[in-house]
C-alpha cells in the first residue's frame, strides 16, 4: 500500500450534517500534502492510530508570508487506540508558497497504521 497523494478535505456544513467519510490509511511514514486554496485556519485532522506503536504528527511550518510564526506542530498519537483532533491551523505559521501545507507521519517504530479524515468548517461558525 502507500499513502494518498494528498488529503481529501471534507467541508462540513453550518446547521447541517455530512455522513462520516471514508478514511485515507497513512502507513507508510513520508509525508501527505493539504491541498492549496483550502484556508487552514478553519481545518482539523482527526487521526486514529491503530498500530501497535506511537505515531507522530507533523504538521510542518510554512513559508508563505515569511513569518516568524512559520514552526512545525508536533503530536503523538498513543499506540493502538490513540486518536486526537488536530487543528485548526494559522495560516502565518503552515502554508507553503503554493497555499498547500505538509503533514508528515513518522512511527516509534516498524510502519504506521493511522486512519485519517481532514475536514473543513464553514464560514458561517
Amino acid at each position: 500500500m502507500a499513502n494518498p497523494a494528498s488529503f481529501t478535505v471534507n467541508a462540513l456544513s453550518a446547521n447541517g450534517s455530512i455522513a462520516q467519510p471514508a478514511v485515507q490509511t497513512i502507513d507508510t511514514n513520508g509525508t501527505v500534502p493539504i491541498p492549496a486554496a483550502t484556508p487552514s485556519d478553519r481545518l482539523f485532522l482527526e487521526c486514529v492510530n491503530s498500530a501497535a506503536n506511537a505515531i507522530d504528527v507533523t504538521v510542518k511550518g510554512g513559508v508563505n508570508p515569511p513569518s516568524h510564526l512559520s514552526r512545525d506542530l508536533a503530536v503523538t498519537i498513543a499506540a493502538t487506540t490513540g486518536k486526537s483532533i488536530i487543528g485548526p491551523f494559522e495560516s502565518q505559521r503552515f502554508t507553503k508558497a503554493d497555499g498547500s501545507f505538509d503533514v508528515q507521519f513518522q512511527a516509534a517504530s516498524g510502519a504506521p497504521n493511522l486512519a485519517v479524515r481532514v475536514y473543513r468548517l464553514p464560514k458561517q461558525i
